[in-house]
């Protein structure tokens, strides 16, 4: 019996035992699960706090180079909010600030572009260029401001430019366009042109002179060709004028380049003692259009000394079809060649040379000209099929390697020449340029200029004058397009638009629902 009630009793506290150690296993399990848990929590709490931090960071990132790297695309038409190469260099050459201020009214017609554009030059310029722009009827007090400070008129729609020292230029909105004189309509817009050149004047230190060598060459092709060369040179802010070396003892102290655009007599002797004393001593530009049929031997001996000697024969070329006579062109075809000169910005552009042509020999890689610091090299090659021919006027001509020049040594038809002091190959002491093309009519007399042809002529006329931030394609002035329409043709669009368009979209959406209903 005794024994009996203590197994009884040990059974109990076994019992009681095996009860309490699977609670103290929950209350232990139950402990891990909640450390597991508050673990869990701060993890997860830790990861997006982190992915919170990631965000901010990257959001003001995105804005930071969103203001300072962002980009833009010009969806117009005529992409007439797009800078030309030319102004894009100079903007990115500016030193100093340059503010814009852009006055007009806000129901100007021009309000638009000319804000549009001014954008653009604040965006591309930088720190350099700042823009401001101010409602003639609504900015009262900003305007009273600028009119105290700067003696200003505010009393028409316009834009200020004002630059160091005090320089300001005041562009009226009519300036910026070409309007039809019975109409009034905008028939081109000349923005770009007009800014850049305000720009230009605002900044530099002097208007820079180009000084057109009459000559002997004829009136009426000399004054078309001034005429055409004048709105491209105003437009980077230099004066084109005329000048005859006949009688002169001296080349004017302002002239920058002096352009020989096709001259049909030679220069004398002592005239080519003044050009030499200008280009070596002053360190000026020459820019010289060739005329093949001119006889020139003074002008070419200068030309010879400095590595571009002109060649006596034309470039041409003879297509063969069968059954007829051969037929020769003069009319060439070139490139211009990359490089660091004139055609620096202006890569792999064409054009065509009409009129005759020579060629011009090139001394790019003669020692002594290196030694001497004298730097030619070819600027336009002629395409293929082309070579300089000697015996040009017979009546049959073929290539001859032993005096023809090409095939396959390149045809050059213009080059360029940098010449130094000795014993400064950096140019740090400054430099003499010239440009010679071996054709007088790439400023064509006719008024027939192409855009490439007007680009080279001033890239050569900025490089000659040491302006290297103005080579580029120069600024295309986006001209108005009308579309006639008869008042037939109208009537018709009329009906198009308004009976038969609507009753097409109907019969279709009723064959639609009629096939789902099916």
């Amino acid at each position: 019996m005794c024994w009996n009630q203590g197994s009884g009793g040990r059974s109990r506290r076994m019992d009681k035992e095996k009860k309490q150690k699977p609670e103290k296993k929950d209350a232990s399990a139950s402990r891990l699960t909640e450390t597991g848990r508050k673990i869990e929590r701060y993890r997860t709490a830790g990861l997006v706090s982190i992915q919170v931090i990631l965000m901010l960071v990257v959001f003001f990132q995105v804005n930071y180079l969103s203001c300072r790297r962002h980009t833009t695309w010009d969806l117009t038409q005529n992409r007439r909010f797009t800078l030309s190469d030319t102004s894009k260099n100079f903007l990115g050459s500016l030193r100093g600030e340059v503010n814009i201020v852009m006055a007009f009214l806000g129901t100007s017609d021009l309000y638009a572009d000319v804000k549009g554009l001014i954008s653009e030059y604040d965006r591309i310029g930088r720190d350099s260029v700042s823009a401001e722009f101010l409602d003639l009827s609504r900015s009262r007090s900003r305007l009273s401001e600028l009119q105290d400070k700067h003696r200003l008129q505010f009393n028409r729609n316009q834009i200020v430019i004002l630059g160091a020292n005090d320089r300001i230029k005041t562009i009226p909105a009519e300036e910026l366009v070409t309007r039809d004189a019975n109409t009034g309509r905008i028939l081109e817009f000349r923005g770009e042109d007009v800014l850049t050149a305000a720009l230009l004047e605002v900044t530099e230190q002097q208007q820079r002179k180009i000084y057109l060598i009459s000559g002997d060459r004829r009136a009426d092709e000399l004054v078309p060709i001034a005429a055409q060369l004048q709105p491209l040179t105003n437009a980077q802010n230099a004066r084109l004028e005329s000048l005859n070396l006949e009688g002169r003892t001296d080349i004017p102290e302002d002239a920058d380049v002096l352009f020989f655009a096709g001259n049909s007599s030679d220069i004398t002797e002592r005239e080519l003692e003044l050009l030499k004393s200008y280009f070596d001593e002053r360190k000026g530009g020459l820019m010289v259009l060739l005329d093949p049929r001119a006889s020139t031997p003074n002008l070419n001996s200068l030309l010879r000394e400095h590595g571009v000697a002109p060649n006596p024969d034309r470039v041409l070329s003879v297509v063969n079809i069968p059954g007829v006579a051969e037929k020769r062109t003069y009319e060439v075809p070139v490139a211009l060649m990359p490089g660091t000169g004139p055609t620096r910005d202006l890569p792999a552009m064409t054009m065509r040379l009409v009129e005759q042509t020579q060629s011009i020999a090139v001394l790019y890689q003669d020692d002594l000209l290196i030694s001497e610091n004298v730097h030619p090299q070819p600027l336009m090659i002629a395409g293929n099929g082309f070579w300089g021919e000697t015996d040009f006027q017979s009546d049959e001509v073929s290539y001859n390697p032993d005096v023809d020049t090409g095939q396959p040594e390149p045809v050059f038809v213009a080059a360029s020449v940098e010449k130094g002091l000795p014993g400064d190959p950096e140019f740090r002491e400054g430099s003499s340029r010239l440009v010679v093309v071996g054709n007088p009519a790439v400023i064509s007399p006719d008024g027939n200029t192409s855009k490439v042809g007007a680009d080279f002529i001033m890239a050569a006329l900025n490089w000659t004058m040491n302006r290297e931030e103005l080579i580029g394609i120069s600024p295309r002035n986006p001209t108005a397009f009308t579309l006639n329409i008869s008042a037939a043709d109208f009537g018709m669009l009329q009906t198009l638009m308004i009976f038969v368009l609507p009753l097409v979209a109907l019969i279709v959406g009723a064959f639609v629902w009629i096939r789902r209903r099916a």
